[in-house]
């Protein structure tokens, strides 16, 4: 910010005070140079500490989304195999089904066999092997028996072998079915386990996702602390430089002050000594006066008196030194200085300064004369104005926040009553109103120095 300070004569001038250039004001303003250097070197501090952690931040969340990203394509890998787990469950419920449907076709064929050999067996049952004994006596010669033996034989043993086949297709059909039945089991096993592990990766994906959340929550937070902390380390460097300026135009007062001392001081040895020549011509006069009135009749002279004029000091001011502002813009008071629950919040806070209700547009006015040390935007502010004064060796700063519209620059010298701006609604604001602060000393962080104005208005 370019800062244009002319001198500390003409500032106090404009200010209106008659607070002369001397050794008190050169020591308050070293003691604000060392408030604000220190203010804003623990705000440098206080910023680089944000800086770190919305660093650390940010590489946390990194690292959050990286494991985020793993855990999300563990998921659709296990979506895969749970997919593919069901195809192969269905798979199996159809090949169960075709097997059911082989096994009831087969069952068919085994109740009909089981019909003929019941049929075959109630007969031998009933009426044992005399069938076949008359198949053999009925033989005509020895090679009629052998062949007679022969197909009773072959009947037996085709008995024996539908026996065997029933025996064996039952045992078979039941060991397919058991195989069938403990493979459809084993896959809903493994599918349940599927699905208990996806709800736990689900549960690990929602955590991780809770947590990146928290973490661009966290970041938002460090970025709107960094640029708070950056615009207060930037109104604490404006403040330093008007200060350093304010400081060169009392030493440069000083330097021509001295010069002015130097100069008076040689004009007056220069009259004094011109004096003393001329009391010493006087007396050398005096004394050949003497002289030759010795020798005459002496004369008498008489020297007439001058009254000095008395001189009456002018005690009439300007300002009243303890109610040195004026109200910046007419308008009813929504909220005073002091506690009060936030408007936008709700949350217990400490207004740090008075609420002034009028139209959008309303011309805003310099509470007193002084340098503007910010004409801007600012956090919660919206567009504001800072002004810094001197007044009576008394460092003040006032501030006009959430202003329509600028009607100065920083660095700019104002006179009282002098537009700065026009009231409006930016900002943390809820409505068109002026928010006007009143600081003794420098605007700091924090506002620590904030004063209720209604004393110092007038």
């Amino acid at each position: 910010m370019k800062v244009r300070f002319y001198s500390a004569v003409l500032s106090l001038a404009l200010i209106g005070t008659s607070v002369s250039v001397d050794a008190t004001s050169k020591e308050d303003l070293l003691k604000e140079q060392q408030e604000v250097e220190s203010r804003l070197k623990e705000t440098e501090r206080s910023q680089n500490q944000t800086s770190e952690k919305l660093i650390l931040t940010k590489q946390e969340r990194k690292e959050a989304r990286a494991q985020l990203d793993e855990v999300n394509s563990r998921l659709d890998d296990l979506a895969l195999k749970i997919a593919d787990q069901q195809a192969a469950v269905a798979a199996s419920k159809a090949q169960l089904r075709l097997t059911e449907a082989a096994i009831s076709e087969t069952l068919q064929e085994l109740h009909q066999q089981e019909e003929l050999l019941g049929s075959r067996l109630r007969a031998v049952q009933q009426k044992g092997d005399v069938k076949y004994i008359e198949v053999l006596l009925d033989a005509k010669d020895f090679g009629d028996l052998i062949s007679r033996f022969s197909t009773v034989s072959e009947i037996i043993k085709q008995d024996d072998s539908v026996l065997q086949a029933y025996k064996g297709n039952v045992k078979q059909l039941n060991e397919q079915r058991s195989e069938q039945a403990l493979l459809l089991e084993s896959m809903k096993q493994e599918q349940r386990k599927l699905l208990v592990f996806q709800t736990r990766i689900i549960s690990e994906s929602e955590l991780k996702r809770k947590l990146v959340v928290q973490l661009n929550t966290k970041v938002k937070e460090l970025q709107q602390e960094q640029f708070s902390k950056a615009e207060e380390a930037e109104i604490l460097a404006d403040q330093r430089r008007l200060i350093q300026n304010e400081l060169i135009a009392l030493q440069e007062a000083e330097r021509k002050a001295k010069e002015e001392a130097k100069r008076k001081a040689e004009e007056a040895a220069r009259a004094a000594e011109a004096k003393r020549q001329a009391e010493a011509d006087e007396a050398a006069r005096a004394a050949a006066e003497k002289e030759k009135q010795s020798e005459s009749p002496k004369a008498e002279t008489s020297v007439p008196e001058v009254e000095a004029p008395s001189e009456t000091p002018d005690t009439s001011t300007d300002v009243d030194v303890s109610r040195p502002f004026h109200l910046p813009v007419k308008g009813y008071v929504s909220s005073p200085f002091g506690p009060r629950n936030n408007p936008l919040t709700g949350k217990p806070e400490i207004h740090k300064g008075i609420d002034l209700v009028n139209a959008k547009g309303t011309p805003i006015h310099a509470a007193a004369g002084g340098i503007v040390l910010r004409a801007g935007t600012a956090t919660g502010y919206g567009n504001v104005v800072m002004v810094t004064h001197l007044i009576d060796q008394q460092v003040y700063t006032t501030v006009y926040a959430h202003l329509d519209s600028i009607s100065v620059s920083a660095g700019q010298t104002v006179m009282p009553g002098q537009t700065v701006g026009t009231l409006g609604s930016t900002g943390w604001s809820t409505g068109p109103h002026l928010h006007f602060e009143l600081h003794k000393g420098e605007w700091a962080v924090g506002q620590p120095n904030a004063v209720d104005p209604a004393p110092y208005i007038f």
